[in-house]
C-alpha cells in the first residue's frame, strides 16, 4: 500500500533527476524501473543501471506509507503531460492509480523487493566543493575522455582533491585537457577516475550551492541539494599525463578564440570528412588556416593575430581543436608550439598569475599530401 499527494512540480523535477540514470535499454527489465519509497515526510525517487545510482527526495504528504517500482520512461512520460495540480497516487499491490485534475491513469508496477540494493552513503568525511568549481572542471575537461578506448583508464576523468588543491584531467591520446585549482584545498583526500555518464549527470543535474564528495572503495558519490549520485569508478593507474606536456615550446600566437573558432568553423566545410585536417600557416602577424578534399575542393583564410617565432606549417584535426576553444570561455587564447610534430598547448591569455590554471593540449597531425603540395604551391 502506498497513497500520497504531491505537487506536480516537485513530482516531474524529481523524475526528471532520476531519469537521467535509466539506461537507454536493458536486458534486465528492473533496471528499467523507478523505485518510490515514502520516508517521513518525503517520496524517495531512485533510478539504476546497477553502474550509476540516482536518488532524490521531494516533499510529500503522506497517508500511507509504502513503496513500489514502477517503468521510469512511462511514468515520466505520463507525469511531464500532466497539468500544474496537485497528484494524487494511491497503490494497491503492484498497481498504482495516478490522479491529476480531470485524469486518472492506471500504471502497473513490480514489488520493491525486486529492485536491485541501493548503495549507502560512505561513513567518510567529505570533500566539500562548490558546485560551481566542479561542474566547471566538468565543461572543461569532459569532452577529451576517451570513448570506449581498450585502455579502461582513459575512459574517465581523474579527480584529485587534498591539501594541495584541486585538479581534474581528462585524455583520450589526441588532446588532453586539465584543470588545476590550488585555492580550492580540503583537509580530507579524494583521488578517484570518474566514469563519463557520472560526470555528466552530475553537470546537468546540480545548480548551486556546495557539493559533498565522498570516496571509498570502488564508488565515489556526490550529494547536493535532496540529490545523490553514486558511481561506481574505475579501476587503474591513470597516465602520466604529465610526461606529455611538452616544456620547451617557444613559438607563441595569440588570437581571438571567437575568430579562430568562426574561422575553423567556414574552413572545415571544404576539411576530408575522415580526418577533418586543417593547415596553419604561421606567419608574423597572420596565420593562414587552409583545409582541401579531392571530392569538394579547398578553403584558405587568414585571420590577423600576433605570432612570436619562425614561419612553419602545422596540422590539427579541425573538430578535436574546436572543441577545446568551445569549452574556454575566455576572449583571447595562447596557443604555444614548437614545430609540426610536437604537442600544442592551449591557455586562457587573461588568467591571472597564481595556482588556478587551465590547460588543453592537442597532438598534431601528419599534413596530407594535398595540403603539403598547396605549401609548395604557395
Amino acid at each position: 500500500m502506498i497513497k500520497l499527494l504531491v505537487n506536480h512540480s516537485d513530482l516531474l523535477k524529481g523524475l526528471n533527476c532520476v531519469a537521467t540514470a535509466l539506461p537507454a535499454r536493458s536486458s534486465l527489465p528492473y533496471l528499467t524501473n523507478v523505485l518510490l519509497e515514502t520516508v517521513g515526510d518525503r517520496l524517495k525517487l531512485s533510478a539504476t543501471d546497477l553502474d550509476t545510482t540516482v536518488i532524490t527526495t521531494i516533499p510529500a504528504s503522506i497517508t500511507t506509507a509504502g513503496s513500489i517500482t514502477l517503468p521510469g520512461k512511462k511514468l515520466h512520460e505520463i507525469v511531464r503531460e500532466l497539468p500544474e495540480e496537485e497528484v494524487r497516487m494511491s497503490a494497491t499491490g503492484n498497481r498504482i492509480t495516478i490522479n491529476c485534475g480531470q485524469g486518472s491513469f492506471a500504471l502497473s508496477g513490480s514489488s520493491s523487493e525486486q529492485f536491485p540494493s541501493l548503495p549507502s552513503k560512505s561513513s567518510t568525511d567529505p570533500c566539500i566543493v562548490p558546485v560551481s568549481v566542479l561542474s566547471d572542471a566538468i565543461r572543461k575537461t569532459s569532452y577529451a575522455v576517451a570513448r570506449d578506448d581498450y585502455r579502461a583508464t582513459l575512459n574517465g576523468a581523474l579527480l584529485e582533491i587534498g591539501e594541495n588543491g584541486f585538479e581534474m584531467v581528462a585524455t583520450d591520446g589526441h588532446r588532453l585537457s586539465c584543470i588545476s585549482l590550488g585555492s580550492i584545498k580540503s583537509d580530507n583526500s579524494i583521488k578517484a577516475l570518474i566514469t563519463q555518464k557520472a560526470l555528466n549527470l552530475f553537470a546537468k543535474l546540480s545548480s548551486a550551492g556546495d557539493v559533498n564528495i565522498r570516496f571509498k572503495g570502488s564508488q565515489i558519490s556526490f550529494e547536493f541539494d535532496n540529490t545523490m549520485i553514486f558511481s561506481r569508478t574505475i579501476d587503474g593507474e591513470y597516465p602520466p599525463y604529465k610526461k606529455v606536456i611538452p616544456k620547451e615550446n617557444d613559438c607563441i600566437l595569440h588570437t581571438d578564440r571567437e575568430n579562430l573558432i568562426s574561422v575553423l568553423r567556414r574552413v572545415k566545410t571544404m576539411a576530408n570528412p575522415s580526418t577533418h585536417q586543417v593547415k596553419f600557416s604561421l606567419e608574423k602577424d597572420s596565420i593562414v588556416i587552409q583545409a582541401e578534399s579531392a571530392d569538394a575542393g579547398e578553403a584558405k583564410e587568414t585571420l590577423v593575430s600576433e605570432y612570436e617565432g619562425n614561419p612553419f606549417q602545422i596540422g590539427f584535426n579541425c573538430n578535436f581543436l574546436m572543441e577545446i576553444l568551445r569549452n574556454m570561455h575566455c576572449e583571447r587564447i595562447i596557443m604555444r608550439m614548437k614545430d609540426s610534430n610536437t604537442a600544442v598547448l592551449i591557455n586562457d591569455e587573461e588568467e591571472s598569475e597564481g595556482n588556478d590554471a587551465y590547460l588543453a593540449l592537442i597532438m598534431t597531425v601528419k599534413l596530407s599530401k594535398t595540403l603539403e603540395n598547396q605549401v609548395e604551391r604557395d
